[in-house]
């Protein structure tokens, strides 16, 4: 009976011991797994995290206060864990480095843009391999809104066929928008719009989101007008944060 018992037991053995050392400290293969569960899955609060790596929450939380540290992680405003600004910019090594401020001067305009249009906001930046990375979200608080692009700042989307990619790709005349259907889903429409910095550069885009039958005709063109002005602004404050640094 004890002999079954033990032999139940699942206990590491010396060859496992020995592959963790020689693969390096077990804190840094944890830390790697969350940080590369938020970047592949997006946002997520610290239980949610918790349970999806399969790790305890007071682990998690310690190993997320190191990655927040470093700028790796970050907390976005509903007290959810995202990508943080440094591994953007890290990811992104081989596209223009990105503002400093751009993440951080986002954060109101973005909420303005949603609460003038109604729909859900969003910054994208380039990405590697001809797509683009969602930085920042506002997600509309309307009962009828676009829900398929909740909770996706962190995650890459290939920019062919989108409309922010057209915006990204510098296919969108300084002042203008481009409008199209929405990659993923085909009943909502993306209206976005170039951010240049000082020296006229496409640093990122802006953009909404919202269900087709919202963003058509007079109310796309609205829209779109109102989607430039907040490109402009943050232009403008990124102009300014550049002359002060």
């Amino acid at each position: 009976m004890v002999s079954s018992e033990l032999d139940n037991l699942i206990l590491p053995s010396a060859d496992t011991s020995q592959a963790e050392s020689a693969n390096g400290p077990r804190s840094v293969h944890r830390a790697l797994r969350v940080l590369t569960h938020v970047v592949e899955h997006g946002p997520q609060t610290l239980s949610v995290l918790a349970r999806n790596v399969a790790l305890p929450a007071s682990t998690v939380l310690r190993l997320l206060r190191a990655l927040e540290e470093w700028g790796f992680v970050a907390k976005d405003d509903e007290g959810q864990y995202e990508m943080g600004a440094r591994f953007a910019n890290t990811r992104l090594a081989s596209q223009p480095v990105l503002p400093p401020s751009l993440v951080d001067l986002s954060v109101p305009v973005l909420t303005e843009l949603m609460q003038l249009t109604g729909e859900s906001s969003y910054l994208s930046v380039p990405g590697p391999a001809q797509s683009y990375l969602y930085l920042r979200e506002v997600q509309s608080d309307q009962p009828i809104r676009h829900v398929g692009l909740s909770g996706w700042a962190g995650r890459f989307v290939p920019m062919e066929g989108s409309a922010v990619g057209l915006a990204l790709r510098g296919e969108v005349p300084a002042g203008e928008y481009s409008a199209l259907q929405a990659v993923i889903t085909k009943d909502a429409t993306v209206i976005a719009a170039p951010v240049r910095d000082a020296s006229g550069e496409i640093v990122g885009a802006l953009s909404i989101v919202g269900p087709s039958f919202r963003l058509s005709g007079a109310s796309e063109a609205e829209c779109g007008r109102i989607v430039v002005e907040a490109a402009a602004r943050l232009e403008a404050q990124l102009g300014d944060a550049t002359r002060i640094a």
